[in-house]
């Protein structure tokens, strides 16, 4: 089961802010890394402080004057200027690794500024060859967005790679986002061991903090990582959680099939029930079905009915055959015979199958309509015929649906007074009946027949 949505792709902003952004820099000034307001990255993490701190080679003023003439081309739109000036400016022959890596940084913003994911990586690439010379905490900061950039392409497997050299640096200072991420990561990777141990991470850490929200989405992986695990007494608790923070329509709808899952049936109908009466099933036509069968289950049929009643009325359950021979049973179960006729004709009518029809005459025998029982009894015959089954025992058991079938009908054109009918039906039945008991109850039905027969004429002074 998928409760979550898996991102295909990752916004390129949430990765820009791993460019160096390039202002006008005297002589030697220090290479810097960017600003978050600047790139738009809420959470940056940063290396723990070491004794010593990385020394950053100088940039030589024609460098530099090159490097914002590039900027300023970038400022007014002019890409193609920009990269000819880039080009041109790594062929120098006095060029140092600190000046390259801002080169390549200028690179990256391009091709982010042209939406070139792997543009973007190419570029951040080449900045990490020159590691040594830019600033630790830049390297870091496009090391994970690396890892962000190559999981936007799906290649999860170097996105894993760089979060693995990135993690261990980063210390105390990865977060809540990038503990989700990475969360996201394994899962899509499917390994959702370590999937929930991160994402169990993130939330823990946002439960520690006041100024950082847990996110509902966190849970949504949590939740379906323990799906994929079979862990549902996991996938209960978390959907129990969810339904108290957000509680949503499908997670009362999710968490009775968990219940369900786990076995326990009253639980599951209890949560199907409150669900349907909190309006939380109106544009789901399966599950109102499914609530009203429940009632079924609780000998509650008339509730059945009337769920099932309702949704056709409001067009929310559409008038499939299955669907109106549920309601025409509901009915039945529940004594309200002369209700279930009508569903249970137009389930007939649109299945043409023949059990419906013997089922229709059967009750509409019961209501003493013999006319309506009559036609019932003859369409499931004719359903019968074109009824094809295989082996022995499935043939004999058509062949007493028939015989009761006839023999029914054969009584309701009794009761009507039709008793030529009646007879040719009685001669049908005795040529279907088997030997012993079916024989013998065609022969008393004959008899009862003659009786009622001479009855008649008696009464109407004929004999």
């Amino acid at each position: 089961m998928k409760l979550i949505k898996t991102y295909k792709s990752l916004p390129l902003a949430m990765v820009a802010a791993v460019a160096l952004m390039v202002a006008p820099l005297p002589a030697g000034a220090p290479f810097s890394a960017p600003t978050a307001e600047a790139m738009q990255l809420k959470a940056k993490p940063k290396p723990k402080k070491k004794a010593e701190t990385r020394k950053v080679p100088a940039m030589s003023i024609s460098v530099h004057k090159k490097v914002q003439k590039a900027q300023e081309a970038i400022d007014e739109k002019d890409l193609t200027k920009a990269k000819e000036i880039l080009a041109a400016t790594l062929q120098m022959k006095k060029i140092n690794d600190y000046e390259r890596a801002v080169v390549w940084q200028l690179t990256a913003m391009i091709a982010f500024e042209e939406d070139d994911t792997r543009g973007t990586i190419r570029a951040y690439e080449q900045i990490l060859r020159y590691k040594d010379s830019i600033p630790e905490a830049l390297e870091l900061n496009i090391t994970y967005g690396l890892a962000q950039l190559y999981f936007s392409i799906e290649d999860y497997d170097k996105s894993l790679k760089y979060v693995k050299i990135w993690e261990p640096r980063a210390g105390e200072f990865v977060g809540v986002s990038q503990l989700s991420f990475i969360s996201q990561l394994y899962y899509v990777r499917n390994d959702f061991p370590n999937s929930i141990d991160y994402i169990d991470r993130a939330i823990a850490m946002a439960n520690s903090l006041d100024t950082i929200d847990v996110k509902e989405n966190w849970y949504g992986i949590k939740l379906s990582a323990h799906w994929e695990l079979n862990q549902f007494d996991k996938v209960r608790d978390t959907l129990e959680t969810l339904l108290i923070k957000w509680p949503k329509p499908r997670y009362w709808i999710q968490l009775a099939g968990v219940y369900q899952e786990l076995g326990d049936e009253n639980a599951f109908f209890s949560l199907m029930e409150a669900a349907y009466k909190q309006g939380f099933l109106n544009d789901t036509p399966a599950q109102l079905v499914n609530v009203a069968q429940i009632q079924v289950s609780r000998d509650a049929p008339i509730k059945c009915a009337w769920i099932l009643d309702k949704g056709f009325k409001d067009k929310r359950i559409e008038k499939t055959a299955d669907n109106l021979r549920t309601l025409g049973q509901c009915y039945m179960q529940a004594g309200e015979f002369a209700k279930s006729i009508e569903p249970l004709k137009a389930a007939a009518k649109l299945k043409n199958e023949a059990d419906l029809w013997f089922q229709v005459g059967q009750v509409q025998m019961a209501e003493d309509d013999l006319k309506g029982a009559i036609e019932a009894f003859d369409a499931a015959l004719k359903a019968y015929k074109t009824t094809k089954v295989k082996g022995k025992a499935q043939k004999q058991k058509l062949k007493n649906k028939r015989f009761s079938t006839v023999m029914l009908k054969a009584q309701a054109l009794i009761e009507l007074k039709r008793f030529d009918d009646a007879r040719k039906a009685f001669k049908v039945a005795n040529k279907i009946a088997g030997k012993g008991k079916q024989k013998k109850q065609v022969r008393q039905w004959s008899d009862y027949l003659k009786i009622e027969e001479q009855r008649e004429k008696t009464l109407l002074g004929t004999s």
